[in-house]
């Protein structure tokens, strides 16, 4: 196996975005998070949904999601870990991160474990140079191919 060395900040720069970016979706800020992707990105978290595109679509597809949510005192957290970068041609990257999903509940110390998943991403720059997200696929672990 091949492993192709990144530069030590943009590797850092990826953990960063990732660490800005899940502290939005943890803190119910769905249009930050949303802010994340390019105007035409595209979102595919849930193997039972259709993939969400553009920044409008991304928004409203993570409103519904989390509505059931809404009549529970929880707080999720999303652990992304194992981040894989590799820069392409044309300056793109593309990541694969482990993820795991922690709910606590209200009054319950101990959290509720899952879903785990594989975090496939496409990374570009944005007019300004900044990290954007054109599209990311999360595979979840307990959904095994027929």
């Amino acid at each position: 196996m091949t492993i192709t060395a990144l530069p030590t900040g943009l590797y850092a720069e990826v953990l960063s975005f990732y660490g800005h970016q899940m502290q939005k979706l943890d803190g119910r800020d769905f249009a930050g998070y949303a802010a994340t992707f390019t105007e035409d990105g595209e979102f595919k978290h849930s193997p039972s949904l259709p993939a969400a595109h553009t920044r409008a679509g991304i928004l409203a597809v993570l409103e519904d999601f989390h509505q059931k949510f809404d009549a529970h005192k929880i707080q999720r957290r999303h652990w992304f870990n194992h981040v894989a970068v590799t820069e392409a041609p044309d300056g793109s990257l593309t990541a694969t991160s482990y993820c795991l999903v922690l709910t606590v509940h209200a009054d319950v110390k101990q959290p509720e474990f899952g879903p785990s998943c594989v975090v496939h991403d496409v990374l570009v720059r944005g007019e300004d140079g900044e990290l954007l997200l054109r599209s990311r696929h999360v595979t979840h672990d307990h959904v095994f191919p027929v």
